[in-house]
């Protein structure tokens, strides 16, 4: 559809929006004419012919989607306005776009993820002082604290607990709660509870399991996550370790 773009243009796109995190690419739009993005938009969406295509319309449709709205309006209203444009236009464009966000990542030192990066520094806090700044993040940032959270500790982790850990918390853990938990939940999970229950335990647990309603079995993540939270803070207070 387009001549000037041939395997090897199409390649170095699709290269450096793999290679490149997405806010940096974000970036190098920032001071791009909304007309011209339209038609770079445009240009990878048409390109659905085989998966480095596929892939370009992919990244651009995501990358669409992080601007702002009311650029997102704008570019929204020139894509519907332009259905024709001089074939060495749209080639000084394409290239125009590729050499912008080439500019922007050599001016660009990535740290990482942010929310990565704080559980790393977390990571050398005791538990205590973690849920502390945690619960004191977690009124403006919920969804950054949870991320943080999950990576600090989460479900799977409980594997690696001993076993007067796990003991500590079936003497809370109501079994309706652990039932739900532990639906479809990964085998060495299931097994790392139940051979640290007494019979009686682990019939019970068993027979709620039966018995759970389809309702119940949707919030299995709720439920592992109360879990989750009940170890933190007894590891908090001194009760266990898990780590």
């Amino acid at each position: 559809m387009f001549s000037f773009l041939d395997e090897t243009a199409l390649k170095e796109l699709a290269v450096l929006f793999d290679e490149t995190h997405p806010q940096v690419v974000l970036a190098a739009f920032q001071n791009i004419d909304d007309s011209d993005a339209a038609v770079f938009f445009v240009m990878c969406t048409h390109l659905k012919r085989d998966f480095t295509e596929n892939t370009l319309a992919a990244h651009a449709g995501r990358l669409f989607a992080q601007l702002p709205f009311d650029r997102k309006i704008s570019i929204a209203e020139k894509i519907t306005a332009t259905e024709v444009i001089d074939a060495e236009r749209a080639a000084q464009i394409w290239h125009e776009h590729v050499l912008k966000i080439k500019e922007t990542l050599q001016k660009t030192t990535f740290l990482g993820e942010g929310a990565s990066n704080l559980a790393k520094l977390l990571s050398y806090m005791d538990v205590g002082e973690q849920n502390q700044l945690l619960e004191a993040l977690a009124e403006q940032h919920p969804e950054m604290v949870k991320s943080i959270s999950e990576q600090l500790f989460n479900f799977e982790d409980l594997v690696g607990l001993e076993s007067e850990a796990i003991k500590t918390i079936l003497k809370v853990l109501d079994k309706q709660t652990l039932a739900i938990a532990l639906h479809n939940a990964p085998p060495a999970i299931r097994d790392r509870f139940f051979e640290d229950m007494s019979a009686s335990q682990a019939e019970a647990v068993e027979a709620e399991a039966a018995q759970l309603t389809f309702e119940q079995t949707q919030i299995a993540d709720t439920a592992r996550q109360s879990v989750v939270n009940l170890v933190r803070n007894f590891a908090a207070k001194g009760l266990l370790q898990i780590g």
